[in-house]
């Protein structure tokens, strides 16, 4: 089980690479929060048309129980709701990845011991797995659609893996 943040669905979507996010988690699971800010609030995404047509197939809207860890972890380590549920949902569903990239949310993740990918790291995968050609070029794309990536880690990136 996968569970996603907001901001990779934003990515992969902006980047027209959605459907890489199926083929390599096969299914997603997300929380209504970012259901609610990627389709219900954010319908100048390009990513709401592209959950809207994978809902119910291989994106599934997941409603977290614990709604009283949601604003305790939210409020403890300032974090958005679409992160704290996607976090709380997490350990619900006992997923084995959390697909998130705000920097506060990694951290808490990682320090909960939370399996954590970002989005140039599913990339990474990607490209692992034949499904892309060319990582740094994926890399440079989503620094232009406003990613932030520290050169140290692009570089770090591009060397581990070929870049191409």
């Amino acid at each position: 089980m996968v569970v996603s943040n907001s901001s990779p669905l934003v990515y992969f979507a902006a980047l027209s690479d959605f459907e890489l996010l199926r083929q390599i988690f096969r299914s997603i699971c997300i929380p209504h929060a970012v259901y609610e800010e990627v389709v219900l609030r954010g319908a100048a995404f390009p990513v709401r048309e592209a959950v809207l047509r994978a809902k119910g197939d291989w994106i599934r809207v997941v409603a977290v129980q614990d709604t009283g860890s949601v604003g305790t972890v939210a409020e403890q380590n300032k974090l958005g709701s679409g992160e704290t549920e996607a976090i709380v949902l997490y350990g619900e569903l006992d997923a084995r990845l959390l697909l998130v990239d705000e920097q506060r949310a990694v951290r808490y993740a990682r320090q909960s011991g939370i399996q954590v990918a970002r989005t140039p790291m599913i990339y990474a995968t990607a490209q692992k797995r034949g499904l892309i050609a060319n990582l740094a070029e994926k890399l440079d794309n989503l620094r232009r659609v406003g990613f932030w990536l520290k050169d140290e880690d692009y570089d770090a990136i591009v060397r581990e893996l070929g870049g191409k």
